[in-house]
């Protein structure tokens, strides 16, 4: 396994093709960001989980524009899955004074895709209030985990639902609609306990 260590976008880019296609190990420099993508796939899945103790930003964005897709913030040993288009990169930047250190997998190259172009989409805050972390599902997304007391950004497109898992099901956490705003920070932690109290589930 070769690891990468950052100190440069344009330098993380040319190091970042010798690494093996499946798993990586990353090192990402304090104040540094890293671009790649997988442009031998028309779309994929990557499990990031991030070892570095502190946020890594984690955005996909359009290789030709550098039009925002989607992204959210990694939280300090956060796991997450996001789905990833050939027509776009992955970002991951390091604001800390830390060496970021993650893992990267591909889990899926032939993932199902919704095409969100043309659709209204929010952008808002999902913060997790409590002292445990809290997986979610947002299918055609990513799944996200969302750590204790950190704030992960998400710019979902309207209808999309995030589900929770208990008991081997899934249920809807939220659905995104017009009573979520640019900017708005949901208190998940919150509005979990009380869908639990809701749907009888302890």
């Amino acid at each position: 396994m070769k690891k990468v260590v950052c100190s440069s976008i344009l330098l993380c880019w040319s190091v970042f093709s010798l690494v093996s296609a499946q798993k990586s190990d990353l090192e990402i420099a304090p104040g540094t960001s890293l671009d790649f993508d997988y442009a031998e796939y028309e779309l994929y899945e990557l499990q990031l989980k991030n070892k570095t103790g502190k946020e890594i930003e984690v955005k996909v964005e359009d290789k030709k524009t550098g039009e925002f897709k989607r992204g959210f913030g990694l939280g300090p040993t956060g796991k997450a899955v996001v789905m990833v288009e050939r027509e776009s990169k992955i970002t991951l930047t390091n604001n800390s004074s830390k060496m970021g250190k993650l893992t990267v997998v591909v889990l899926n190259a032939n993932a199902q895709w919704q095409d969100t172009s043309g659709m209204q989409m929010v952008d808002f805050t999902l913060m997790n209030t409590s002292a445990k972390p809290i997986p979610l599902i947002i299918p055609n997304v990513m799944n996200p985990n969302l750590s204790p007391f950190s704030n992960s950004g998400v710019e979902l497109k309207m209808g999309q639902e995030l589900l929770f898992r208990q008991g081997g099901k899934r249920y809807v956490l939220l659905t995104v609609d017009n009573t979520i705003k640019n900017g708005d920070k949901i208190d998940v932690a919150k509005l979990l306990k009380a869908r639990k109290k809701e749907l009888g589930l302890k």
